[in-house]
């Protein structure tokens, strides 16, 4: 009997126990967290073990099902389960409690299935029992269970949190993580500290109206951003034209500017802060933007502002003239006729530049004659005389014409849809004042169906607004032109950098404009190079 009692001894012993330590919260509280589970796991093994330690599985993130962040010890521990990797049969998975594996059934169930079919024992230190055998029909009950409870809470917690969110948004107070740029002010209410108001911060605050403006090109605050020009005390000029978000990222890092983690930002931080409605006192619902209700909400930047600057990034002639170090004006808004790549600037014969296929070299021409024919030569003189005789290309030729310009600078006529959907907007605005000015129901049925009544209302506001800014917003080449409508365009022309003439070519050379150029194959060894330029209109 005795070396019966010696041998299974001998077996418990040789038992590895592997742990699962996972915490919700990092910035911190990991380590610790992590190491109080440790801490009483190994308490339990006195009790209920001996067990030989092996290499633990650690994770930092929720096991909820809502859960975006991948756990990658623990898809570890799922394949090594599947696989026999954990160890051998009767080796154990320590857990702190049943919740820190999985919140939901049917992830919880499967984990079970596969410690019963390789043999391994669950441990759950916070139960303070013996650890469970999935191969034992009580056992494989209590584990499941407890995996159904986890999931129980979390819907519940889940459930709790949205009340919570609705309740904030239905009183007007603001909820949720402070976007960076705000700040926010808070009074005690029935024990506990409630939002009342959100307002642009001192310093950050700044710096988010900076980098609309920037993004915008916004003159002098001619589109009448009040919030802008109280925040932005630089002036912009003007001249100003929309900066390439990566250039604003790189100035920002050499001024030392860091985010709200003491990081420096990147230009995928300031694209998504420059497409976030909330800047400018709107939220999206059902994939509308509708103004924010929250009588204490401050917006940082105008709506006028913060819509030009989605449109300047859906526009897809964009990158044709905000990359960074960009020395000529025709590269890649011209096109290679035979693969439609883009045009760059090569040097090849004695250093002579010409304009060349980027990426399969189909083409080549001569540059300085591509420019004079498209551009112009405003240093030509007459060979003659010697006297000066500029030379208008195309794009000179067009600006030449005041009648041409004039017509860009003006707004569209406004005809019968702008006229209704102008009288619609009316409507519905009188409509929400009225439902907005009207009494508080009294009951919660009422409350509910006139909060669910404005709700519509400011919707289709935001749909009509939206049509009406695209019927009476002017031709986009006018956004890049002097304000002065007196100005000499020619002479703004050689004033102006290669970033400004850039992008009058792009937004020129285009099918629904001049017309777009590609560059055709030489047929012959003196091709004359009008020859070679292809235009391309709208149908």
């Amino acid at each position: 009997m005795a070396t019966v009692t010696a041998h299974i001894a001998v077996e418990v012993a040789t038992r590895t126990a592997r742990e699962y330590l996972r915490v919700s919260k990092g910035k911190g509280r990991t380590a610790r967290s992590i190491t109080d589970q440790h801490s009483g796991n190994l308490a339990s093994e006195l009790e209920y073990g001996p067990w030989t330690w092996g290499e633990p599985y650690k994770d930092t993130g929720s096991a909820s099902k809502y859960a975006a962040k991948a756990r990658d010890d623990f898809d570890k521990l799922m394949d090594d389960l599947a696989t026999g990797a954990f160890g051998k049969p009767g080796d154990v998975l320590v857990l702190w409690e049943i919740s820190r594996l999985a919140r939901e059934m049917g992830v919880g169930n499967r984990i079970i299935k596969l410690c019963e079919a390789g043999g391994y024992l669950i441990h759950v230190t916070s139960d303070e029992r013996q650890p469970y055998d999935p191969r034992n029909y009580n056992d494989y009950d209590l584990l499941n269970r407890g995996i159904l409870d986890a999931e129980k809470e979390a819907r519940r917690l889940s459930a709790r949190t949205q009340r919570g969110v609705n309740s904030a948004a239905g009183e007007g107070r603001p909820h949720g993580k402070i976007p960076f740029g705000y700040a926010r002010e808070y009074e005690v209410m029935d024990g506990r500290p409630r939002c009342v108001r959100q307002y642009p911060g001192a310093g950050d605050g700044k710096l988010i109206a900076e980098l609309f403006v920037r993004a915008a090109g916004v003159r002098d605050n001619r589109l009448g951003d009040e919030s802008v020009a109280l925040l932005y005390s630089n002036s912009v000029g003007d001249d100003a034209l929309p900066e390439a978000v990566y250039a604003i990222a790189q100035e920002w890092a050499q001024r030392g500017l860091v985010n709200a983690s003491g990081k420096p930002f990147h230009d995928g931080n300031l694209r998504e802060m420059l497409t976030r409605p909330a800047y400018a006192g709107l939220r999206k619902h059902k994939d509308t933007l509708i103004p924010v209700q929250w009588e204490g909400y401050e917006p940082i930047v105008s709506r006028e502002v913060f819509g030009r600057v989605q449109r300047l990034f859906a526009d897809p002639s964009r990158r044709t003239y905000l990359d960074t170090g960009v020395q000529h004006v025709l590269t890649t808004t011209l096109r290679c006729n035979p693969c439609d790549g883009p045009i760059t600037v090569r040097c090849r014969k004695a250093g002579v530049p010409g304009y060349e296929c980027a990426e399969k070299g189909c083409v080549r021409v001569d540059k300085a004659e591509v420019d004079r024919i498209l551009i112009g030569n405003l240093a030509a003189v007459d060979p003659g005389t010697g006297e000066a005789k500029p030379e208008l290309g195309v794009i000179l030729a067009y600006l030449s014409a005041p009648h041409r310009v004039a017509r860009l600078r003006e707004r569209p006529a406004g005809g019968p849809e702008e006229q209704a959907t102008r009288t619609g907007l009316t409507g519905l605005r009188t409509e929400l004042e009225e439902l907005e000015a009207a009494p508080q129901p009294k009951t919660a049925r009422a409350r509910i169906q006139r909060t669910a009544d404005m709700e519509e209302l400011e919707q289709d506001i935001a749909v009509l607004e939206a049509k009406l800014t695209k019927l009476t917003t002017p031709a986009p080449l006018a956004e890049f032109l002097p304000a002065d409508p007196e100005a000499d365009l020619i002479a703004w022309w050689q004033a102006a950098d290669v970033h400004r003439q850039r992008a009058v070519a792009a937004l020129l050379l285009v099918p629904d404009a001049l017309g777009q150029v590609r560059i055709t194959p030489s047929q012959g060894w003196r091709d004359p190079v009008p020859d070679r330029l292809k235009w391309v209109a709208a149908a």
